[in-house]
């Protein structure tokens, strides 16, 4: 469950929000963040405690999360001990506990490779379509996006708050510095405490050894499909009604999992946990809103 909730949540990110268009010389998802390498440093608080460590390099073209958590769900302490490294062309998706992981193709070298085929009248047209549909999704899903409404940790923070997520991230990029989230029942705060530009090990952007990997190409292909379909839309006259109606499809299949009601302790702690990741994904794709908006 897990594995899906985290892709769905990418593929929500690409076909419901876009990167900040107008920071893009050449191609909306192939942009550089303001820093080429960083370590940043988060506590999580709220329904489950714990800490984060997000790792970049290359202008943020690979990241490296590391998520340690410990929470109660039904008078049981629920650990969790997740790595995400994102590159270019894959992300890994670890669970430390289980010695076990995904690995997927990473849905932007899709995007990236759409919309360079496109010819410059129809990126316009992306463009254009990209900023209505952003307005239409926020006010059907009665959200908001403020440009530089918080400084945190020196850093000017755009402020992203629909779906009972609130994300501040560093302005005009996707990396949040605070953020919560409030669904079905959980409540979890992650708080950036310090920002180091200083070199980044190697060896985090890498599985750890022992762990089994294992590669679903179905997850490629729908990845591959999303990408072209997203372009599709974004090109035609019609972009916002028909990307409106993909995203409530979307986000119909994401709630449409539903814990059985007579699970024992140990199914519930584990609902609990994927609840968690859920909301910090959706954080995730709710944080990138504001990128319809430019900077």
């Amino acid at each position: 469950m897990k594995t899906i909730l985290k892709i769905t949540a990418h593929l929500l990110l690409i076909s419901l929000v876009l990167p900040t268009l107008v920071l893009a010389a050449d191609n909306p998802w192939d942009q550089k963040l303001p820093f080429k390498k960083a370590t940043i440093n988060y506590t999580v608080s709220g329904s489950g405690s714990g800490t984060e460590t997000l790792y970049i390099r290359n202008y943020g073209k690979e990241q490296a999360k590391y998520r340690k958590t410990t929470q109660k769900v039904m008078f049981m302490n629920v650990t969790t001990d997740d790595i995400e490294i994102t590159t270019p062309d894959w992300i890994y998706t670890i669970d430390m506990k289980e010695k076990s992981g995904t690995k997927a193709a990473n849905p932007v070298k899709y995007m990236i490779k759409e919309y360079n085929n496109l010819s410059s009248k129809e990126k316009k047209m992306v463009r254009k379509n990209a900023e209505e549909m952003g307005t239409s999704a926020l006010k059907g899903m009665e959200g908001q996006v403020r440009q530089n409404a918080e400084k945190i940790l020196g850093y000017n923070c755009d402020l992203a708050e629909v779906a009972g997520s609130t994300v501040y991230s560093i302005h005009g990029t996707s990396i949040p510095l605070k953020s919560q989230t409030n669904m079905m029942g959980m409540n979890f705060s992650t708080v950036a405490t310090k920002i180091d530009k200083g070199s980044v090990p190697d060896h985090v952007f890498t599985p750890p050894q022992g762990i089994t990997i294992t590669h679903d190409p179905q997850s490629d292909e729908q990845a591959r499909m999303m990408a072209k379909r997203t372009l599709d839309i974004l090109k035609s006259p019609d972009a916002a009604q028909e990307m409106q109606n993909q995203a409530g499809s979307a986000m119909e299949q994401q709630n449409a999992y539903q814990p059985p009601a007579s699970a024992p302790a140990q199914q519930g702690g584990q609902s609990g946990q994927n609840q968690g990741n859920m909301g910090e994904e959706m954080n995730k794709a709710m944080d990138a809103l504001k990128g319809l908006f430019g900077n």
